[in-house]
């Protein structure tokens, strides 16, 4: 199990947050440190787009499944709402009182959800005419880290060392507790109720939450102890950005108590590896099982496979 870098794409300067696949893979958004977002040729490297707005740190992207809109969050506190293929801002949503760390989308765009370290998770209704939230979720005692939507549910992880999942039909939240601050989800598998759950206790955490949420397999090696590194996961594999500079990958096991190590560490980057992403045919295309994204804490964006 392996990958070699295929692109190195540039263009921020300092550290890149983010980076993230479109729905058809064939395109890159990014976020740093330097208040940029950018938008690349994942195939080739080439720099499309930038977006510019943010007055701090770009912090989390979601793009919606047609690729048509793009949601972003940052120190600023704000979320934005952009058209994707006119750079122009559609929404700046306000409603946070602290640093906004990620943000997710529905899949048609008219939902947009975003976690901040306020310990909140605010909704918001693109369809609707006033830009105050929706709703906004405070069971958090801690900063809101990473989300996922799904069709039907929001789910956040938390400083506060839990995964709180809220049913939006039930209107009711499951919460689990993970016993070390969660800075990382990933759904493997849409038809299943698994959940890759990154943790700084330097361990990856497979959650069935179809099971008492109970953990059916911990992923270790890398290193994720004092920054919000971010993971991936689908049916065969696991992936993860670490602080020591490598992209680490697992192969998914149900190992109960046992911890399973590394399969292999791919190098590239220097410095903190902040996030890495799957292609969105990696379970698919045998072509693009490999194929990733990764964002360094030195300014780099690489696409391996």
């Amino acid at each position: 199990m392996g990958a070699r870098v295929l692109q190195q794409i540039g263009g921020h300067t300092g550290s890149v947050n983010t980076a993230i696949f479109d729905t058809t893979g064939d395109y890159v958004v990014s976020g740093g440190q330097d208040k940029r977002i950018l938008l690349s040729n994942a195939n080739t490297g080439r720099q499309v787009q930038s977006y510019d707005g943010h007055g701090w740190a770009v912090q989390g992207v979601a793009i919606s499944q047609d690729g048509s809109q793009l949601a972003s969050c940052g120190g600023d506190r704000m979320v934005f709402v952009w058209d994707i293929s006119t750079a122009q801002i559609k929404r700046k949503l306000t409603g946070h009182q602290q640093r906004v760390d990620c943000v997710a989308s529905s899949k048609d765009g008219t939902i947009v959800a975003s976690g901040s370290f306020d310990k909140t998770v605010c909704i918001w209704d693109m369809r609707a005419a006033p830009r105050s939230p929706l709703q906004v979720l405070k069971e958090s005692k801690d900063g809101v880290a990473s989300l996922v939507m799904t069709d039907s549910e929001i789910i956040a992880g938390s400083i506060d060392n839990c995964v709180r999942t809220y049913d939006i039909r039930m209107a009711r939240v499951i919460e689990d507790s993970l016993g070390s601050p969660v800075v990382s989800i990933a759904i493997p598998n849409s038809q299943t109720s698994m959940l890759a759950v990154g943790c700084m206790d330097n361990t990856i955490q497979l959650l069935d939450r179809s099971n008492g949420g109970n953990v059916v397999a911990t992923f270790a090696g890398h290193k994720c102890a004092e920054y919000r590194i971010q993971c991936d996961a689908n049916k065969k594999m696991v992936v993860s950005g670490s602080e020591d500079g490598f992209v680490y990958l697992w192969g998914v096991v149900t190992s109960g108590d046992k911890v399973t190590q590394y399969t292999s560490r791919l190098s590239g980057h220097t410095g903190i590896v902040n996030s890495v992403r799957l292609h969105p045919q990696s379970d698919s295309n045998p072509e693009k099982a490999f194929v990733m994204v990764s964002a360094g804490s030195n300014g780099s964006v690489i696409i391996w496979g």
